[in-house]
C-alpha cells in the first residue's frame, strides 16, 4: 500500500475529458516504442528523452503525455509526473484509466491523499468496471479512515476482478477489524485459495487462526446474517476441547472449517437476504462443500507452514487438489 501524510493543498478539480488525441505517426510511434523498451530496461531518464521526442512530434498525443508522466513517476519527479498526467486526462484515449492511476499515485507520492482520494473517486465513477481504480480508491479510503466507503470501492474490485486475492485481502481485513467476523473468515481464505503463496499468507493465516479461536462476534448483520453459522462454530469448538483439542490446532481448525462450509451450504443461508459479495462467497463454499473438496481446501489455505505433515498430505492428494483449483478458477 501507499503510504502518505496529509497535507494542506489545492482542490483538484477533475472534468471529463473532451480532447481528441492525434493519431501516432510512424516516427513517433518509433520513439515511443524505444522509449518503451528503455523504461522496461529500468532507464527512466533514456526513456524520457524518447518519449519527450515523441510528444515534441506530436503534442495532441495522450500516449506521449502519458508515458511521460510515467517516467517522471519512475524518476521520482513527482509534481512532474502530476502535470503530465493531468494533462493526460484531458484527451479521450485508451490510457485514460491508467491516466488516472498515475495522478492519484503522483498525489500520494506528493503527500496530498485527498487529492489522490478525488482522482480515484472521479476516475471510478468515469471507469466503475475497473478494478484497479476500484482497489486505489478502497486502498485511500482505508487510509483516510473511512472503512464503509472502502469496503464498497473492494466490493466493486472483487465484482470487476473476482479473481484478485488483494481486493478479497482488503475486504477481510476491514471485515476483521469491525468485528464482521464470519464475513472475515470467507474473505480471508478466499484470498489464500487464489494465491496461497502471497507474502501477506502467513500473516492472513494466524487471522484466521485467531477468528476461529474468537468469541466470533456477528451481531453486524448488514451483510447477512451468520448468527447461526457463528453459533454452530462456537459449540463445535467447545466439544473439541472438551475432548481434549489444542485450541489453535490443525486439527481443531480443520474441523471448524468443515463445519463451516456445512452451515453455509443450508438452506437458510443460502436463501437469505445478503450483500452481493457474501453472496458470491457462499455459493462457492457451498459448491466446495458439494463436490467434497472441504478437507482439501483446509489443507491448501493452510499450505506452507511448518507443519510437514500438511505438505505430504496435499501430495499424496494431488488429484483433489486439481480438483479444488479448478474450482477457484471457474468460480473466481
Amino acid at each position: 500500500m501507499l503510504f502518505f501524510i496529509a497535507s494542506c493543498s489545492r482542490m483538484a478539480i477533475l472534468t471529463p475529458a473532451e480532447k481528441v488525441p492525434v493519431a501516432a505517426s510512424k516516427n513517433e510511434r518509433l520513439l515511443l516504442d524505444q522509449g518503451e523498451q528503455y523504461f522496461k530496461q529500468g532507464k527512466f531518464q533514456a526513456a524520457l528523452q524518447k518519449v519527450q521526442q515523441a510528444y515534441q512530434l506530436n503534442p495532441g498525443s495522450a500516449e506521449a503525455l502519458y508515458a511521460i508522466a510515467l517516467c517522471y513517476l519512475s524518476l521520482e519527479e513527482y509534481a512532474s509526473s502530476l502535470e503530465y498526467s493531468r494533462r493526460a486526462a484531458a484527451y479521450r484515449s485508451e490510457v485514460l484509466p491508467d491516466t488516472y492511476l498515475l495522478m492519484g499515485t503522483a498525489y500520494q507520492r506528493l503527500d496530498d491523499p485527498w487529492n489522490a482520494l478525488r482522482s480515484y473517486r472521479f476516475a471510478a465513477g468515469q471507469y466503475p468496471d475497473n478494478a484497479k481504480l476500484q482497489y486505489r480508491l478502497g486502498e485511500t479510503y482505508v487510509y483516510l479512515g473511512k472503512p464503509e466507503f472502502a469496503a464498497d470501492a473492494f466490493k466493486a474490485a472483487i465484482a470487476a476482478a473476482p479473481d484478485d486475492a488483494a481486493s478479497h485481502y482488503q475486504l477481510g481485513m476491514l471485515y476483521f477489524a469491525n468485528r464482521y467476523d464470519i464475513p472475515a473468515l470467507l474473505s480471508l481464505s478466499a484470498a489464500l485459495l487464489l494465491e496461497p503463496d502471497d507474502a501477506m499468507a502467513p500473516s492472513v493465516r494466524q487471522n484466521l487462526v485467531d477468528l476461529l479461536d474468537s468469541d466470533l462476534e456477528n451481531r453486524n448483520t448488514d451483510e447477512g446474517d451468520f448468527q447461526a453459522v457463528a453459533a454452530s462454530l462456537l459449540r463445535q469448538r467447545t466439544a473439541l476441547l472438551n475432548r481434549g483439542e489444542k485450541p489453535a490446532g490443525f486439527e481443531t481448525v480443520k474441523a471448524l472449517y468443515l463445519t463451516l462450509y456445512a452451515q453455509l451450504d443450508t438452506a437458510n443461508i443460502r436463501n437469505q437476504k445478503m450483500s452481493p459479495v457474501m453472496h458470491r462467497y457462499v455459493t462457492f463454499y457451498s459448491r466446495l462443500h458439494q463436490q467434497g473438496l472441504d478437507e482439501t481446501s483446509v489443507y491448501y489455505i493452510f499450505q506452507n507452514s511448518e507443519d510437514k505433515f500438511i505438505s505430504d498430505w496435499l501430495e499424496k492428494y494431488a488429484q483433489k487438489v486439481k480438483q479444488l483449483e479448478q474450482l477457484v478458477k471457474d468460480s473466481w
